[in-house]
């Protein structure tokens, strides 16, 4: 639980949010002291927010009652708010909208702000949208929070940052902290090819997406044949780099030396193809003549692999991909309008990835919304196995979230799922997000308990997980909750001692007690403006301290003494 420092003690946040008056109270009790700030101050405040020092500067930053109001915090903090405004950064997200949960004050100048549950190096980067993996993953957080590799204008013009320490402001993108090493030829998305773990294969590269494809031979040429190295006499680090563009590739002949010295034509690929020079076509012959020009995968197949030992001439069926392919889904899109035709969602290039787009998805029985636009179609159209094969499942008997998530709450919440589906709590945007409404349930949430979070009521035992949370059974009276800081003294009250008696979900000092009925002493005439603490003294025992209310001796003499009053001489 986060909290902040008074004098050797943690006081816990929920102590100020119930305690606030009593606080705010012994500073009014004080002020007048020179030495009251001394007295009340849980602790000094950081250096940087040493100027607001001083009772009167308590409510730039904590409500009247104490409460510590992450609103208040934005006023001077403003890149925050608009990280939260625009809804990008790790300050946007739901979890971090309460500022004192990670930075915690008054434990002196020198103190550090930020805390970080387990230790900075345990932090969960991918939280702030750039995950650290591979090289990433090795480096200390200043590596790359240094002020050179700060992006965000914002952040280098805020007055109250300091670009030595701030976490703030830097960009995903690998040219921010990285050299062009190729010179701006290709893309910026560097992502497309390298990886994080090592620059260097370029594993991601596919040279299908260039304007020359690599198909046989070609496959295996060293990338230093065709793209060499050129000098840099501009860059004192780097000397050289490598050429990718322009290349020139239209003719063979810009690579390749023309044996025939001219004799055959230009068109080289009239006759040779990739898989090597000595692999002549059959004469001469050109396919786009005929009524099946070859592309993509197509020109890569054997004459015999589709015409086999017969002659070439002989007609072949063409017309449906089928007519050489079997369907692999077995029949699944047959009932579409398309008949099932491979061409909806494949190419001539290779099967994968399938062509089949979002807006095509949106007029199937289960249109892809929030969170589930990013899902990966495999995750979902996963391989199954039969007697008939494997193929990948697209029929699916229902469109209710258990058909793909599992149920983490254990049937506690089947009332409401039953009724209203998992979104009677959740949203496809994010499973995060909940707005469920507690009034739906036997317990609706007033007053403070309004602003507890759930996880403070239904987080189980042990480390918080939501597969642990109790939803159901659940005591609904205040002890199952809250420890009885009065020793049992009014279980009398109720068979249960219940709280509500005195108090109200409105705060624990919102008191609701009739003295007059609910205890032995009737209140009358000056007991009226009796303050409870005059006659209800504060004791201690083993446990530590608390306040007697009973039994207390009710005779006159227990509270005004013996001695009787003298009367003056009339």
């Amino acid at each position: 639980m986060a909290g902040f420092r008074c004098t050797a003690a943690i006081v816990p946040v929920r102590w100020c949010a119930y305690g606030g008056n009593i606080l705010i109270g012994i500073m009014m009790m004080f002020i007048w002291s020179t030495s009251a700030w001394g007295q009340i101050s849980p602790g000094e405040l950081h250096e940087s927010h040493a100027f607001l020092e001083g009772v009167e500067n308590c409510i730039k930053c904590h409500s009247p009652q104490g409460d510590q109001l992450s609103d208040k915090c934005l006023v001077c903090h403003t890149s925050i708010a608009d990280q939260k405004k625009t809804g990008k950064g790790l300050h946007a997200r739901q979890d971090y909208s309460d500022c004192y949960l990670c930075h915690v004050e008054h434990h002196g100048r020198d103190f550090e702000l930020i805390y970080f549950k387990g230790g900075q190096k345990a932090f969960d980067h991918s939280q702030t949208g750039f995950k650290l993996d591979g090289k990433h993953a090795a480096l200390d957080c200043r590596n790359c929070h240094l002020p050179r590799f700060i992006t965000d204008q914002r952040i280098r013009n805020a007055k109250n940052l300091s670009l030595e320490n701030t976490l703030l402001g830097l960009s995903s993108e690998c040219s921010s902290c990285h050299f062009d090493e190729h010179r701006g030829q290709l893309p910026d998305n560097c992502t497309e090819c390298h990886t994080t773990v090592s620059w260097k294969p370029a594993t991601g590269f596919d040279h299908a997406k260039a304007a020359f494809h690599l198909e046989g031979k070609h496959e295996i040429v060293p990338c230093l044949k065709c793209h060499i190295s050129v000098a840099d006499s501009g860059n004192k680090y780097d000397k050289e780099f490598q050429r990718f563009k322009p290349v020139a590739f239209q003719e063979c002949t810009s690579c390749h030396n023309d044996v025939h010295k001219g004799r055959l034509g230009a068109n080289c690929t009239g006759c040779h193809t990739p898989s090597g020079w000595r692999v002549v076509k059959t004469a001469d012959f050109n396919h786009d003549q005929t009524r099946f020009p070859l592309r993509g995968k197509h020109t890569g197949v054997t004459c015999k692999e589709c015409h086999g030992q017969r002659s070439t001439a002989e007609p072949l069926k063409f017309a449906a991909c089928t007519d050489c392919h079997s369907d692999f889904h077995k029949g699944a899109f047959a009932s579409r309008e398309s008949k099932g035709a491979c061409e909806e969602c494949h190419t001539v290039d290779g099967f994968i990835p399938s062509t089949f787009r979002i807006d095509q998805h949106a007029l199937t029985d289960y249109p892809l919304k929030g969170a589930h636009l990013a899902v990966p179609c495999r995750q979902c159209h996963v391989v199954t196995s039969s007697a008939s094969g494997s193929k990948f499942k697209f029929v699916f008997s229902t469109m209710e979230c258990k058909a793909c998530h599992d149920d983490p709450h254990r049937g506690q919440v089947n009332k409401f799922v039953s009724s209203d589906g998992c979104q009677s709590c959740h949203s496809e945007n994010s499973w995060r997000t909940i707005a469920f409404d507690h009034s739906r349930t036997e317990f609706p949430l007033d007053g403070k308990h309004a602003s507890v979070l759930c996880r403070e009521c239904h987080a189980g035992k042990g480390e918080f997980k939501v597969a642990s949370m109790v939803f159901r059974p659940l005591e609904k009276n205040c002890r199952s909750c809250h420890s009885d800081i009065h020793r049992g003294q009014f279980a009398y009250l109720t068979e249960k001692g219940d709280c509500a008696s005195c108090h109200n979900p409105s705060g624990w000092d919102k008191l609701d007690f009739n003295h007059d009925i609910n205890s032995r002493f009737a209140l009358e005439g000056a007991h009226k403006k009796v303050a409870c603490a005059e006659c209800h003294m504060p004791e201690s025992d083993d446990a530590g301290s608390y306040t007697r209310y009973r039994p207390l001796d009710i005779k006159c003499e227990s509270c005004h003494g013996t001695k009787p009053v003298k009367q003056e001489s009339g």
